[in-house]
Formats: structure tokens, C-alpha cells, sequence
């Protein structure tokens, strides 16, 4: 690089800190919500989106909606596979003889893999790019479902689980990376919440779809149904999920097998729906697997990223812990003896939080990004996303506090329902925030950023997979869940730090 280059990228080291970013050319007074809107609709672009039509921010609206659609439902799948089979733990734990606490660490193991399958598929998705990983991992899916559909013992099914959260990886970590490629910042927080959307109506939906055919089927039906939802999900990547990976102007490698492979397609004419079948199109990397498997490691200094870590762990592992508790709660003798389909049921209340923590709460955060960044002079600041963290914080905890108070009182079962859907509301919304605030202040390394929320969340999910059955039991469901609303609130207030002082840490992480 030489002596012109570097100086103007010292010059942008000093002044916009990672995330900042010239969202409005023409800032003028704005007369009324008219004119407010028009101004948001015409004036927000980026000027690092190139003129090439190949370019995936260049796309027809339709073909990165497209895309969407085929990684949106892989994830669905991948969320649904955690809690599928949460129902039928009683019937399992009988069938394999084993206590119904080995058998919620059929989801803890799950997870495991998930968070395992980050740190494999992230350096091959910076290495040879994201289509062969999306339909690699689907093909490895396809074949552990129908594993799990026929394990004759607790470790085989143990084992299985595994793998399928290891081929399912990709679904959680990757999908958010391609978000990102495909979408400008002012219009991520909606389509992230529709990511959100996804995973959590995986997690509400499942146990009820998992209830109804285990209550008429048996469990093994219920992976050899996931077996099928895999192959129509392999046929969608395979179809629609199209390469998504571009280098970008401020990239300072020019001689990177990716930047050849980019500025090929910026000269090429749009490319052909066969075209773009391809599985893979070479080396994109100069960078050794193994130094590149080691690279999310050193965003572990970034306090922005630590903080959408922990957030984002707590919000998607607390859902794991409903998950794996709610057999005990709700289907024991000494809880309120539901069957299987009437716990199944329950998880409409949280399908209806999800909805509105998502796509709703997702496209609030776009709008009040939007309207912070213009009376900001156009510049906008990852923190002005953070504001959404208050309605997180009153539901989390409002609803973890109540769903175990109401349970342990003896409630009418509407009360802890009530509840569930407010926790599901605050955890997508908080999800969702943290993925947003994270993506903004690494864009140039979002696959490594998704790797450490990706580990965190599942080891956190892991973790308490092994004793939270056992938990409940011994202090009963009040003391239990009253303790992590308390986590909960006690994390969530280092957001206030964070809004205040975020831009300076951003400026001295720029500095470092």
C-alpha cells in the first residue's frame, strides 16, 4: 500500500470509530411527517455499495428476499431441533430408563454442537465462502435426523444430537453474516428481527408440533419428520441461497484471492440463474483454517462485542432453560398434569412475544436509528439501538420473576402462560439488539463476531442443561427463576455504560 493510502486510512481510523457511519447526505429541517418520511426513504444510502449489479447490495429486492427465505428457514429448522422433542422427555427417560434430567441434556448436547459447529464452519465460510457451507451442513443434517429417528440407546440418541447441532450450526451463527452482506444498515434491524422471528418461532413451535405427533406417533416420528424439514430445506439452499460474499473498498488486501474473485464479478455482466448454482467458487482466502479457526479470539478485547455476547446468551439460553424445564413444570403429578399436547399448547403465548419482539421491536429499532442518526447530522452512532434494552429489561425480568412465582403459587395455568410470552417478547428483543449493535461495530469481521455470540450462548444454554431440572426440584421453581431474573437484571443495566461511553470505547478499540 503506499504512502497516500495509508495516510487516508490512519485518517479514518482517527475519526469514525467501527460502526459510525454517514447514513444522510442532506440533513435539512424537516417540515412534518411527510417530509420526515420522504427524507428517510431517499436520503440514507451508503456509499461503499458498488455499481455492479453482481454486487449484493445491488441486488432486486426480490432475489435478497429470496435468500432470505432459504437461510431464514434453515434457521427456523435449526432453533426447531433444540426444544422438538422437550414434550416427550417423560416417554424417552421411560424408553431408555434413564432420569428426566439425562434426558433434558439431549438438549444442553445439542447446543454443544451448535457452539462446536460455529468454531468449524466459520473459518471454511472465510475460506472457500458461504454457499458450500449452507449446503454441506444441510446435507450432514439431513443424515443425523434420520440417525436420531432410528438411535436404538440413550448414547446413540445422545450422540446424534450432536451431530445435529453441529450441521446446524450455519442456521445460527452464519445466517445474521449474510443478513448483513445482502442488507444496508438502515434496513438490517427489520430483517434481523425476521432472523429472530424465525429462531424463536422454531423454539415456540416445535414443542407444539413435537407434542401433537409424539402424543399420536411416538418421539422417533418427530426426528423422522425433522429428517424430511432438512431435504426441503437443502433444496431451498441449494436453489436460492446464492454466494453472498464481497469484498468491500475499504478491504487493505489487495492481492486476497477474495478481492480477485470480486473484482471479476464487478466487470462481468449480471450473472445467470445457473451461474449462481455453483458450489463454490475457489479459495477466497490467503490465511491457513487453522489461523483463521484462532481469530475470533482476538475480539475477546472488544467490550461492545463481550457486551452483545452476554446478552444475547442470556436472552436465546433463557429460552433453552423454559425449554428444558417445562415437562417438569407443567406434566408432573405435582405440577399441573398437563399431556403432552396441552404443554405443547402453552407455547402459543411466546409465538405470540415472539412476533411482537421481532418484526415489531426490529423495525422500531430501525426507525428510532433512523431518526437519531438525522438529528445527528446524518452520522450514526450502533448506540442509539441500545434504547430498546428498557422494554428488554422490564419484560425479562417481570416475566422470569412471575412465570416461577405463579407456578410455585398454584396459579391458574393463564398466569405463568402470560408470563412465558412476555419473556419470549423481551429475550427476541434483546437478541435481536445485541445482534444489530454487534454486526455494526464489526462489520469487517462479522463471521468472527457470530462465532463468539454463537459459543457463548450455547455454552451458557450447555451449562445449565445440566443441572437446571435438578435445580428446580430442590428450590422449587419461585427461588429458581427469581435468580435469573435477577441475572438478567443485573446484565442488562451495563447497557447504561455502554450507551454513555460506547463511542469512546469504539474510538479507542480504532486507536488500538
Amino acid at each position: 500500500m503506499d504512502t497516500k493510502a495509508e495516510v487516508k486510512v490512519l485518517e479514518q481510523d482517527v475519526t469514525l470509530p467501527p460502526g459510525t457511519q454517514v447514513w444522510f447526505s442532506n440533513v435539512v429541517p424537516c417540515g412534518g411527517k411527510l417530509q420526515w418520511r420522504h427524507t428517510l426513504d431517499t436520503e440514507a444510502a451508503l456509499a461503499s455499495t458498488d455499481t455492479s449489479p453482481n454486487d449484493p447490495l445491488a441486488w432486486p429486492a426480490w432475489r435478497r428476499d429470496a435468500v432470505l427465505l432459504a437461510v431464514g428457514f434453515n434457521s427456523f429448522l435449526t432453533a426447531a431441533l433444540s426444544p422438538i422433542l422437550a414434550t416427550g422427555f417423560p416417554e424417552i427417560a421411560e424408553v431408555f430408563g434413564v432420569s428426566l434430567q439425562q434426558v433434558s441434556f439431549t438438549i444442553g448436547v445439542y447446543m454443544l454442537g451448535l457452539g462446536a459447529g460455529a468454531v468449524i464452519w466459520s473459518p471454511t465460510a472465510t475460506l472457500f465462502g458461504r454457499r458450500p457451507v449452507y449446503i454441506g451442513a444441510s446435507v450432514l443434517l439431513i443424515a443425523s435426523c434420520a440417525w436420531a429417528a432410528v438411535s436404538p440407546s440413550y448414547a446413540s440418541l445422545i450422540i446424534s444430537r450432536l451431530v445435529q447441532g453441529l450441521s446446524a450450526s450455519p442456521g445460527e451463527f452464519l445466517v445474521s453474516v449474510t443478513i448483513s452482506e445482502i442488507y444496508k444498515p438502515q434496513e438490517r434491524g427489520f430483517r434481523l428481527g425476521i432472523f429472530m422471528l424465525l429462531l424463536a418461532a422454531g423454539k415456540s413451535l416445535s414443542p407444539l408440533i413435537g407434542a401433537a405427533v409424539i402424543q399420536g406417533l411416538g418421539w422417533r416420528w418427530v426426528m423422522w419428520i425433522s429428517t424430511i424439514a432438512s431435504g426441503v430445506s437443502f433444496l431451498l439452499l441449494f436453489v436460492f441461497g446464492r454466494e453472498t460474499y464481497w469484498v468491500r473498498d475499504q478491504d487493505i488486501e489487495p492481492h486476497n484471492p477474495g478481492h480477485v474473485y470480486t473484482d471479476d464479478l464487478r466487470i462481468c455482466p449480471p450473472q445467470k440463474f445457473r451461474q449462481t448454482l455453483q458450489l463454490w467458487n475457489g479459495r477466497l482466502h490467503h490465511a491457513s483454517w487453522g489461523s483463521l479457526a484462532y481469530k475470533p479470539l482476538r475480539l475477546l478485547k472488544s467490550l461492545p462485542l463481550l457486551w452483545s455476547a452476554a446478552v444475547y446468551a442470556l436472552s436465546l439460553g433463557c429460552i433453552a432453560i423454559l425449554a428444558e424445564t417445562i415437562a417438569h413444570l407443567f406434566q408432573s403429578v405435582g405440577g399441573y398434569g398437563f399431556t403432552p399436547i396441552q404443554t405443547g399448547l402453552l407455547y402459543i403465548s411466546p409465538l405470540i412475544g415472539t412476533v411482537l419482539g421481532s418484526v415489531v421491536g426490529g423495525k422500531i429499532s430501525d426507525i428510532l436509528a433512523c431518526m437519531k442518526a438525522y438529528r445527528n447530522n446524518g452520522i450514526y452512532e450502533p448506540e442509539s439501538r441500545l434504547v430498546m434494552i428498557i422494554p428488554v429489561l422490564l419484560s425479562t425480568t417481570i416475566g422470569l420473576a412471575g412465570y416461577g412465582w405463579s407456578i410455585e403459587s398454584g396459579d391458574h395455568w393463564i398466569v405463568p402462560t402470560v408470563c412465558f410470552g412476555l419473556i419470549y417478547f423481551g429475550c427476541i428483543l434483546g437478541s435481536t439488539v445485541a445482534v444489530a449493535f454487534c454486526l455494526d461495530c464489526h462489520k469487517s469481521s462479522a463471521i468472527e463476531a457470530q462465532v463468539v455470540l454463537s459459543v457463548m450462548k450455547n455454552s451458557h444454554g450447555v451449562a445449565f442443561s445440566l443441572f437446571i431440572v435438578d435445580w428446580v426440584k430442590a428450590s422449587g421453581p419461585r427461588d429458581t427463576f427469581l435468580t435469573l431474573a435477577g441475572i438478567h437484571l443485573v446484565f442488562l443495566l451495563t447497557t447504561v455504560p455502554m450507551y454513555v461511553f460506547g463511542k469512546r470505547v469504539r474510538a479507542w478499540m480504532r486507536r488500538r
